[in-house]
């Protein structure tokens, strides 16, 4: 290390001089005719000449400059593939592609290069992860190979440094399609073949059965039909085969199918049905025995199956076939949270199902019945005449007990025909018809939402919209109830949105029968239109509140799936929480392993699957091993707990049985002056990277004028001189 002193004088240093020498002079005239001696004399004058020294010195402003030379080491790129086909099976192949990339991490040749070279470890499956584990302990499970990706994020992570080399261990399975021509290569790749080439095959084709997929409905209605449907794939071999699928629940046989493949078959399917008798969550297994199979590691699977009393529920009926009845049960049908039974009263007076997916058991009457299998009640544009004492009565009761009706009518609901009769739904409606009321169209009336209307949180996500699309018809005059709130308006004041409480339940009522133009308006980030957005929000507004189905003391743990791969972050919800300390997240692995994560106080909504933010508690967590993962959430305090299941599988694309891809691996050495040899050969390939080290020269420079130490010495020279002359009487 060499250091410099380097001076940039405020004033001239021949000036410094000169006034040194003159200071000098002056400071030993000072105390010629004082009665001391020559010894006091000379120290006197030196405190004096040392005190200028050091401001002289510091009116140079000096500077120290340090210049350091390093020699640093080139730097090997270890690029480890942390997908899990690298612990896939390949026909004929004895030895996994994980197994021969240890063979090389723990070979004396690698630890021979890590005397010439600063070794950075590199993962790579779906995304680049720097500082992977390269002793063996490296869980390959990603659930994607995008190599190509990677060596794009690899060059832009190591621009700067003297890389020089990288040495690659994967199968080169890409799947992110990027193209070769969009890489460039600035450091030699060697690439182990993990694989033998396969030469010389005997005659006799190994078979493997795989159970590739399980078709089944994660969620259903508690009394719903459950259908399983498994398929099964050949890889290998052309005889003919028989041989069981067995479905099985906690150990005990359910039901077993045979599966039979051809002498050309490549796949089959065996079909299961089942019927959803109670609630909760349900583990099942699914397992092929086929005779003589290469591979059992693929010939089984669990899945796992909630079961739900369904708690959103809605009943829609329909009069004269219109745009809104097509458009609003469209909307309806793509949320998730809501299961819907449409009908449509025909010209001979009956109702049609819409619902394709419709229990036998579901039916269009108003009985009390009926009605207490929804939580929410649509009613389109019917006559008046179709509603009996009785039907009136059931309605009545439905919104009482809690249930939520929505009046979706036109001319003929709302005239003096229609279901808005004092002595039919008028009592219940938000609103009451003026004389002369009717569906005034042909004009754009503009609408927005009053101030009371934006007070309500349930129609917050729609708030932000500048403006909604004008509606071509209003229905008015009408009278809205002492007990209602007219939510939304046009510019003129006609209301075209009104809610009100009745009982424990709520009713709203549109008066437009051209709402399904808002269908035009701008999507959200999730691609739902401003039409879906609006009338999802409206059947979420009308349900029944979480205390009247008395589910808000219910401590509940809330997931968007009740499944998920590995290496996927799960988020874990909890709501119903009472206690203030918070709540911890006990995970058991299939492992038998328990990890525990603190729970933090958040706003939950789609990260959990709920389809409305509500506040609550989250944490999250990386699965990193295959199965069944036990969820326990306990409150601080030890008064409340939940429990749920979570099925981490492995990435089924993945496990394809494909062998190396020695295409790609070849060209991407070639492009890069690399070389892509087995792993033998890896020992003479050194001479292709690059070994040249890279001399680092660091200059540092900062100033030393400018420090408080200066002033010790100066307080110190000054303390003393005046210490001694009133020691020799001087002062």
């Amino acid at each position: 290390m060499l250091c410099i002193l380097l001076l940039e004088p405020v004033i001239p240093i021949w000036l410094i001089v000169v006034c040194g020498i003159v200071f000098f002079w002056l400071s030993w005239k000072t105390y010629a005719a004082c009665s001391i001696g020559k010894k006091e004399r000379a120290f006197l004058w030196t405190l004096r000449a040392v005190a200028f020294c050091i401001v002289a010195f510091l009116l140079t402003m000096p500077s120290l400059r340090h210049e350091k030379r390093e020699v640093e080491k080139p730097v090997l790129a270890v690029m480890l593939d942390v997908s899990a086909s690298m612990e896939d099976r390949v026909a004929d192949v004895t030895e996994t592609r994980a197994k021969k990339t240890q063979e090389v991490l723990s070979s004396s040749w690698f630890a021979e290069l890590k005397d010439d070279y600063r070794v950075m470890a590199f993962g790579f499956g779906k995304e680049l992860e720097e500082g992977v584990a390269l002793d063996g302990t490296a869980r390959l499970t990603a659930p994607q190979t995008r190599l190509l990706p990677a060596l794009q994020q690899l060059r832009q992570r190591l621009r700067g440094e003297n890389v020089g080399g990288i040495l690659l261990l994967s199968d080169g399975l890409d799947q992110s399609g990027m193209s070769l021509e969009e890489l460039t290569f600035t450091a030699p790749i060697l690439a182990a073949e993990l694989e033998e080439p396969q030469t010389g095959r005997t005659e006799t084709v190994s078979v493997d059965y795989a159970l590739s997929q399980v078709a089944y409905p994660k969620r259903v209605t508690k009394g719903w039909k459950i259908s399983l449907t498994a398929h099964v794939e050949r890889r290998g071999g052309n005889v003919m085969a028989s041989f069981p699928v067995l479905l099985t629940r906690d150990g005990q046989e359910i039901n077993r199918q045979t599966v039979t493949f051809e002498a050309e078959d490549k796949f089959a399917k065996a079909s299961f049905e089942l019927e959803a008798t109670e609630t909760g969550s349900f583990l099942y297994h699914i397992k092929i025995e086929p005779p003589g199979d290469r591979e059992a590691a693929n010939n089984e699977q669990e899945i796992l199956i909630d079961v739900t009393d369904e708690q959103n529920r809605i009943l829609y009926l329909e009069g004269p076939p219109r745009h809104d009845f097509t458009y609003l049960k469209r909307a309806l049908s793509v949320d998730k949270n809501l299961s819907m039974s449409a009908f449509i009263r025909g010209a001979d007076g009956l109702f049609v199902s819409f619902d394709e997916k419709r229990d036998a058991a579901v039916k269009p009457d108003l009985t009390d019945d009926n009605l207490r299998n929804f939580n929410v009640l649509i009613l389109g544009d019917l006559p008046g005449e179709l509603f009996k004492k009785e039907d009136i009565a059931a309605v009545k009761s439905f919104v009482e007990k809690g249930g939520g009706l929505l009046l979706f009518g036109g001319r003929h609901a709302y005239g003096p025909e229609g279901y808005l009769d004092k002595n039919l739904l008028g009592g219940l409606s938000p609103v009451e018809s003026l004389e002369g009321a009717s569906m005034r169209e042909g004009g754009r009336h503009r609408v927005d939402f009053t101030p009371a209307g934006r007070a309500l949180p349930a129609f917050a996500g729609i708030l932000e919209d500048a403006s909604f699309p004008a509606l071509l018809s209003v229905w008015a005059p009408v009278k809205t109830g002492e007990f209602s709130t007219s939510v939304m308006e046009t510019a003129d004041g006609n209301p075209v949105l009104v809610t009100r409480r009745y009982g424990q339940g709520r009713v709203a009522i549109v008066l437009s029968n051209t709402l399904w133009k808002w269908q035009l308006g701008g999507a959200d980030g999730s691609g739902k239109g401003l039409y879906s957005r609006f009338i999802t929000q409206l059947v979420h507004f009308l349900k029944p509140d979480a205390e009247k189905t008395g589910q808000d003391d219910a401590l509940r743990i809330v997931m968007a799936s009740g499944e998920a791969e590995l290496r996927e972050t799960v988020a874990v919800g909890l709501v119903g929480l009472n206690a203030k300390d918070g709540a911890d997240c006990l995970v058991k692995t299939p492992l038998e392993k328990t990890l525990t994560y603190p729970m933090r106080s958040a706003r939950l909504d789609k990260q959990v699957g709920l389809r409305q933010p509500q506040d609550g508690w989250l944490c999250e967590f990386v699965p990193e091993e295959a199965g069944t993962y036990s969820i326990t959430v306990k409150s601080r305090d030890g008064t409340q707990q939940a429990e749920a299941l979570l099925l981490v599988r492995r990435p089924e694309h993945e496990l394809t049985g494909a062998p190396l891809n020695r295409e790609l691996l070849n060209e991407l050495c070639a492009r890069s002056k690399g070389a892509f040899v087995p792993p033998s050969k890896l020992p003479g390939m050194e001479d292709r990277l690059k070994k040249e080290p890279r001399v680092l020269e660091t200059v540092a420079e900062y100033p030393i004028w400018n420090r408080w130490h200066w002033l010790l010495p100066l307080l110190a020279l000054y303390c003393l001189e005046w210490y001694f002359r009133r020691k020799w009487d001087l002062v």
